[in-house]
């Protein structure tokens, strides 16, 4: 297993070459805004940014719409503002996220790309909740780099898109997440792609997101904020993942109007040397806590315990985002046997094969003690 670790020079120089990047697409796959011709972008706004889809020939806001934070509200001041793609799951918020969307959708639905993860049971269901006939982007979760070039998955997308209910396919991933990136951006199926891009990931990616933008893929990166709590490194840290040329839009959910308008002063603004000296110590202080869900760990384990997904539970749905129902329903979400035990303090193999040197046998544990107890909502993280 390749390691990662963080330098001063690849941490920053990452960030300096990106805005050089950006400057030279003006004109090509990444214009900016003087070169676009508004007529071709949905729903343009002039405070937005929007980047070029290329193998859609479609632009994306660079700021796009989550659905573990459903404010429909929200959602219709962001859609004023020029955000004009949303991503969906039919469990987010226990199914409360869809129906909101589908709320908006009654009357935005012609403003918006629609991607929604293909964890549904019905399409048909799916798209009556959402008040649409068809989907934009279907999201195909794969989670290990050989499960990408699945017939299955193949033969249900031509399925969909010969009903006319799909129009393109996209990838997401929570797991293996830089082998299976990279796979889904070499197979040719998938016109988005959706990477964690956390810090340790926006480094440890920095190759594959080279190669995305070479093919002409689409980068929708996701959990750019894991780890992250601090509103202003959040915002210097949107900057800092925009700066690269490969990221064509950004997924977050929203609680306020306020939160809004900050990622999208953020969105226009570039990254100071100050800015990104924080995020360089912030990185190195937390670089133990932040797991960059690469499942290493799951593969030096000889029960293959699903750890990534138990730390995404404990650290960010839970105590990060205060969002307990998802990280109960995640957690429980994992297969039996999967969790880990007691047998896991005697062992300890997973610790030397993490890359960022995260203290795993400790932090499971204390996953697998929240989860036997459940606190009341609200008791844990913060909402946003």
């Amino acid at each position: 297993m390749e390691k990662h670790a963080f330098t001063r020079r690849n941490f920053i120089g990452a960030g300096l070459g990106a805005t050089i990047g950006v400057g030279a697409a003006r004109g090509g796959s990444f214009a900016g805004q003087d070169q676009v011709d508004p007529t071709k972008i949905l729903n343009y706004r002039p405070e937005m940014e929007y980047r070029r889809l290329e193998m859609t020939d479609t632009w994306l806001s660079v700021i796009s719409l989550g659905g573990l934070v459903a404010v429909e509200s929200v959602y219709h001041y962001a859609i004023d503002h020029g955000v004009n793609t949303v991503h969906m799951a039919d469990g987010y918020l226990g199914g409360r996220a869809i129906e909101t969307l589908g709320k908006v959708f009654k009357t935005r639905r012609k403003d918006v790309y629609l991607a929604v993860k293909d964890t549904f049971d019905d399409i048909d269901v799916v798209l009556k909740q959402l008040n649409t006939d068809y989907i934009d982007f279907l999201m195909y979760p794969r989670h290990k780099a050989d499960e990408v070039d699945d017939p299955e998955m193949l033969e249900s997308l031509e399925k969909y898109q010969k009903a006319g209910k799909v129009r393109f396919a996209g990838l997401t991933s929570h797991g293996d997440v830089k082998a299976a990136t990279a796979a889904g951006i070499e197979s040719g199926v998938f016109s988005l792609v959706m990477p964690v891009l956390n810090q340790p990931n926006l480094e440890a990616m920095d190759s594959d997101l080279a190669r995305a933008r070479q093919k002409g893929v689409g980068i929708m990166a996701m959990k750019t904020m894991k780890g992250i709590e601090d509103d202003n490194l959040q915002v210097g840290y949107l900057k800092k993942v925009l700066q690269n040329p490969a990221v064509t839009t950004v997924l977050k959910g929203f609680g306020s109007f306020e939160m809004f308008d900050s990622y999208l002063s953020a969105a226009r603004e570039t990254l100071s040397a100050a800015e990104d000296r924080s995020l360089y110590r912030h990185a190195q202080a937390n670089r133990q806590s932040n797991c960059m869900m690469c499942d290493a760990c799951r593969e030096a384990c000889p029960n293959g315990v699903e750890i990534s997904t138990i730390l995404r539970s404990k650290d960010y749905y839970a105590e990060q985002l205060g969002d307990w129902e998802t990280a109960l329903e995640t957690y429980r979400g994992i297969p039996a046997g999967k969790v880990g035990d007691d047998r896991c303090l005697l062992c300890g193999d997973c610790e030397p094969a993490c890359p960022n040197g995260i203290d795993i046998v400790n932090r499971t544990t204390a996953a697998r003690r929240l989860f036997s107890a459940p606190p009341a909502p609200g008791v844990l993280g913060h909402s946003v």
